[in-house]
């Protein structure tokens, strides 16, 4: 919760970066759908992961699956399109 705040600030900046000149309001309503089914499908694979290892430990690698995926698709982006 520390750091939440500036994380989403500096996501929105740079995703606002990449959006094309003219369709801001259709990108962004993407993105907060994207949001929005996040905080259910992270909760959700903690609980199935849990439920199936019976270890709630090991749900936070099913977390970070999430994270390794979401960079790999964030290494993709050019750089010279932000």
């Amino acid at each position: 919760g520390l750091v939440q705040g500036g994380i989403q600030s500096l996501s929105r900046a740079y995703f606002g970066r990449l959006v094309p000149v003219g369709r801001a309001g259709e990108y962004f309503g993407f993105y907060n759908m994207m949001g929005k089914f996040a905080s259910v499908l992270g909760p959700l694979l903690a609980g199935v992961t849990a439920l199936l290892t019976r270890d709630p430990r090991l749900s936070i690698l099913s977390i970070a699956l999430l994270f390794v995926i979401g960079a790999a698709l964030l290494a993709r982006v050019p750089r010279d399109a932000a």
